[in-house]
């Protein structure tokens, strides 16, 4: 079934096919998606509150563009998703111990298909994305309150994005990210509130810098190739 064109439109801008900055018309998303323009009002509608479109230019009629990326916007995302996942985190200390130590078999196993997922030859990013995911969504399933989750899910398009970026330019190293996993699962498995909160919050916060740091690589080797 294809998808509506709402996710088509928010896939191809999470892929890079609508690349950051690039123009988006009405006129030209409903050739693309091939649909009429009256659902692309509402698609462009939606994308420009998610922060994935943005208002380029002023007076009457700004124009619409893709909204860009960049190193500052990716620490401050992840700061975000970390302190919100962080705080539910910390709820780890309120579960029972068998609901703890289910929670804690349940996280290794979503690790090891992340881990799988990151040496499969070639890599399938859809798969490591939604093994990574499912690694956190776990977590926040048992933790985080309806509140938080919400939170969450206005974040999700701006992170899946970076995702993209993420995987390719840090490359299949991803030692880090499967330490501070780590972390997270041993403090879920003793029922340490402030441990689990802090190991989710370094996740997060470590993986934006290493992103941000990377971009800003990209950034200046793009610049150089272009004098």
């Amino acid at each position: 079934m294809p998808l509506d064109p709402y996710l088509r439109t928010r896939r191809l801008i999470v892929r890079g096919e609508l690349r950051p900055g690039e123009r988006v018309t009405e006129a030209a998303l409903a050739a693309l998606l091939g649909v009429s323009r009256t659902p692309v009002r509402e698609v462009m509608r939606k994308l420009l509150a998610e922060g994935l479109l943005v208002l380029d230019g002023g007076g009457e009629r700004p124009r619409v563009a893709v909204a860009p990326v960049g190193p500052a916007d990716v620490e401050e995302l992840y700061r975000a998703a970390g302190a919100l996942e962080g705080i539910a985190a910390r709820r780890v200390a309120m579960l029972t111990p068998a609901r703890r130590k289910a929670l804690a078999r349940e996280l290794r196993l979503r690790e090891r298909a992340f881990r799988a997922a990151a040496r499969a030859k070639p890599v399938d990013y859809d798969a490591l994305f939604a093994a990574h995911d499912a690694v956190h969504r776990a977590l926040m399933g048992a933790c985080a309150g309806p509140a938080t989750l919400a939170l969450l899910e206005t974040l999700r398009p701006r992170l899946d994005r970076y995702e993209w970026l993420y995987a390719p330019l840090i490359g299949p190293d991803f030692r880090a990210t499967y330490a501070e996993h780590a972390a997270i699962i041993r403090a879920v498995a003793s029922g340490e509130g402030v441990a689990c909160e802090r190991a989710v919050r370094r996740n997060w916060f470590a993986g934006g810098k290493r992103l941000a740091a990377a971009l800003r690589a990209t950034m200046r080797h793009e610049a150089g190739t272009t004098i």
